[in-house]
């Protein structure tokens, strides 16, 4: 039986190309420093002495950012190539991230925040147009799960390391180490990642879209596929910003335990999503997946209101919210490559991260203020309701989704 699982664990990283092996690789150690967006709420309101509120626009304006880098980064790669994309967005963003302790007052710190965001996350949508030419239709949800695996063992990595420097050494060091390792991360990819030839990086980075292919803003289908994600979303997305602010001010743990909290929920992730989704890959619908998953999400945030000690709360929600993720997430990556045509990759990847980053926005000023205004016990209820109100959007996009 043993052997069975590990075989069953070993096969699904099976048939991967190098390539896709050398871009979880660059976002394993670009994450590996994401030290700065868990910590940013809390150092707002810790160091800086930021109202709640301020706090979630800050961290909204780095949803902001992210909302421009997203359409920055697809149009760029449809133009550009995804490889120029991810050198100068990484390049920028290093540096972005080490001068943002130079900003200690709201306005120009939320102006640098955008900036900042806007530079990194034009690698976002570059990266999953990469994966398109490197993957197949057999192997490309599993391809994106390595990528998304990779992801979150750098966020198992960062957090952790972040609590520590900022509870011993102050939070300065966050912002200039998640720099650090943007620029690292753009060596690597600069000399292990070939650089694209024509048949590699796909005619499609050299030629418009034919004129009787439909524009990705006229895929009305896929527009309200983003919308119902995005409504799913923004109640996960609140593990980046009021969760971090329920577990210092509730629950009194310190920037260390923060920090093993998201080490956990990286580990989680990064040991069960490829098994999970070549499972789920192999016996459910795509868009079951996501219903499932969307599930589970709302149950995680309903456990954060159970009246138990703070270990079991954040293991509890820890597991649920992870395996939600886990089979929610890649599906809809997945889809989205699938729907695109091979000259509009980059806009649709752009858009599918553009949904990402407007609940970024939306998330945290949503958590904060309806933690001012009811408290932490309300909004977990409705961060709950928003994943499970997305669960017939999915079904309805289902019975649709064969249409143009």
């Amino acid at each position: 039986m043993g052997r069975k699982l590990l075989d069953f664990y070993t096969d699904s990283f099976s048939g991967l190309s190098r390539e896709v092996w050398i871009l979880s690789i660059s976002v394993l150690i670009n994450r590996a420093g994401m030290m700065v967006l868990p910590f940013l709420a809390i150092y707002c309101t810790q160091s800086l002495g930021f109202s709640i509120t301020d706090a979630g626009l800050v961290t909204g304006a780095y949803g902001a950012g992210s909302l421009c880098g997203a359409l920055l980064g697809g149009e760029l790669t449809d133009r550009i190539g995804y490889y120029r994309v991810m050198i100068w967005s990484l390049l920028a963003a290093g540096i972005g991230l080490m001068t943002l302790p130079l900003y200690t007052t709201f306005w120009p710190l939320c102006l640098a925040v955008f900036m900042t965001s806007t530079l990194g996350d034009a690698f976002r949508p570059a990266t999953m147009a990469a994966i398109g030419t490197y993957s197949n239709e057999d192997n490309q949800t599993r391809s994106i799960s390595l990528v998304r695996m990779a992801l979150n063992l750098g966020i198992a990595i960062g957090p952790a390391v972040g609590g520590f420097f900022a509870a011993f050494a102050g939070y300065h060091w966050l912002f200039i180490l998640d720099g650090m390792t943007c620029l690292f991360a753009t060596v690597f990819v600069f000399f292990m990642l070939p650089k694209p030839t024509m048949e590699t990086q796909g005619v499609e980075n050299k030629l418009e879209a034919s004129p009787a292919e439909k524009s990705v803003y006229k895929d009305h289908i896929y527009l309200i596929f983003l919308t119902v994600t995005a409504i799913n979303i923004i109640g996960f997305m609140q593990i980046l910003s009021t969760v971090p602010l329920f577990l210092k001010q509730e629950l009194m743990m310190a920037e260390t335990q923060i920090g093993l909290f998201f080490t956990i929920n990286g580990l989680i992730v990064f040991l069960l999503e490829m098994p999970l989704v070549s499972l789920s890959q192999k016996k459910i619908n795509p868009f079951h997946s996501m219903m499932i998953g969307a599930f589970l999400i709302g149950v995680g945030n309903l456990t954060l209101n159970l009246d138990l000690a703070w270990l079991p709360i954040i293991i509890l929600y820890n597991i649920t919210i992870s395996i939600g993720e886990i089979i929610n997430f890649p599906f809809g990556n997945s889809l989205s490559l699938q729907r695109a045509s091979p000259a509009q990759r980059g806009k649709y990847m752009g858009l599918w991260s553009m949904m990402f980053s407007v609940t970024f926005i939306i998330a945290p000023v949503l958590g904060t203020f309806l933690v001012d205004r009811v408290g932490f016990q309300m909004t977990w209820y409705a961060m709950a309701g928003l994943s499970l109100l997305s669960l017939p959007g999915f079904l309805w996009v289902k019975q649709r989704w064969g249409q143009s």
